[in-house]
């Protein structure tokens, strides 16, 4: 199946697959394409991009004063991460529980090829949920605090999540995710987080671990196809691919482990869906039948749905012009999101609320 995109989404998509296109952009596409990128938090991605291929004496200069802001901006929140991850260390230094660095922080200490374009407002970790409770209690004894959120939405996060709610330091005011799984404990998908501690490897001169290459692929597919609803998430799947080439160019067997991974944490029609996507929008250079030894995977119908409405919400909305079926595919994949994390007898009234919520 072909790729067939609005404009203004293959302005965006050339500029980041093939950026010397950027030299025949006019003042107008300038203008939309940094509108476009701002709001999928890739403009500092952008930045990079214009700073490697010597465009940036080319590009108008009101435009390469957004994109020196944005890479300023990136820079600074990412200092506030190390920070806040330095001062959690500092504070479970005692403790001799294993703490995964996730996401963001861990592009950054392992570092990724356009890390430091990664725009991460918050620090994710993931720790054993035996020692969920003992580290949130040490971190609010030093300093930190739950967002005030509804009593339905503490429930939610106690119960359902794959995460506590966030903390904020009363002074810094980082937001800080910890997780204790990958998903949802209500999908139907449970996963052995034991199998992720065992493979994670450390990083040097700190007690942060990060996970393994494969694993960490793995949890940007369950991340975009599981956990989020798609919408604007396009970052998210260039981070897939950003890990995956990246990986495979050092590591010969990384397809054949990738996979075997895949099946073994039973997420193989979700690492279906990252493969695909991630070889249809940003040309992974994934081998070919890579994906037909998974175990499971979408069938026909499914497939055929998600082509049509995953591209269309991940890519940013032309601010300009709003185009209804993108509005429906992000509407579609909103409840998608939800009836693959929740059974439906806690998913209807769920719904309700968040509807409720959303409209008053």
């Amino acid at each position: 199946m072909k790729l067939d995109l609005p404009q203004h989404c293959q302005l965006l998509l050339q500029a980041l697959i093939d950026p010397n296109c950027l030299d025949q952009y006019s003042s107008a596409e300038w203008e939309l394409l940094i509108r476009l990128a701002r709001r999928v938090k890739l403009l500092a991605r952008l930045a990079l991009i214009v700073k490697e291929r010597n465009l940036w004496d080319t590009a108008p200069p009101r435009i390469t004063t957004q994109l020196t802001s944005a890479l300023v901006q990136v820079e600074k929140l990412q200092q506030l991460c190390h920070w806040e991850l330095n001062r959690i260390l500092w504070v479970l230094e005692d403790t001799d529980t294993p703490i995964i660095a996730l996401k963001g922080i861990a592009y950054g200490l392992m570092g990724l090829p356009y890390a430091k374009g990664r725009l991460s407002v918050d620090l994710d970790l993931l720790v054993p949920e035996t020692d969920l409770a003992d580290i949130e209690s040490l971190l609010m004894i030093k300093g930190w605090k739950h967002r005030q959120i509804s009593a339905y939405d503490e429930h939610y996060y106690r119960a359902w999540s794959h995460e506590i709610p966030p903390l904020i330091h009363t002074d810094r005011e980082t937001e800080v995710d910890i997780h204790h799984t990958l998903m949802p404990v209500t999908t139907r998908i449970k996963m052995d987080t034991t199998l992720l501690f065992a493979a994670a490897t450390p990083v040097k001169y700190s007690k942060i671990s990060l996970l393994s290459s494969v694993d960490m692929v793995i949890h940007c597919a369950i991340n975009l196809f599981q956990n989020n609803e798609i919408a604007n998430d396009l970052r998210d799947l260039l981070d897939l691919h950003d890990l995956m080439t990246y990986f495979s160019d050092q590591d010969k067997d990384f397809w054949l482990r990738l996979i075997d991974r895949a099946n073994q944490l039973k997420v193989s029609h979700l690492m279906y869906y990252g493969l695909y996507f991630s070889q249809l929008i940003f040309k992974t250079p994934i081998p070919e039948k890579t994906s037909s030894r998974l175990h499971s995977k979408p069938g026909k119908l499914k497939q055929r749905v998600m082509h049509q409405l995953v591209p269309l919400a991940l890519f940013p909305q032309n601010p300009d012009n709003t185009l209804p079926s993108a509005s429906l595919s992000r509407l579609l994949l909103f409840f998608r999101s939800h009836i693959i994390r929740m059974p439906l007898y806690p998913l209807i009234p769920h719904l309700i609320y968040k509807i409720i919520h959303r409209c008053f």
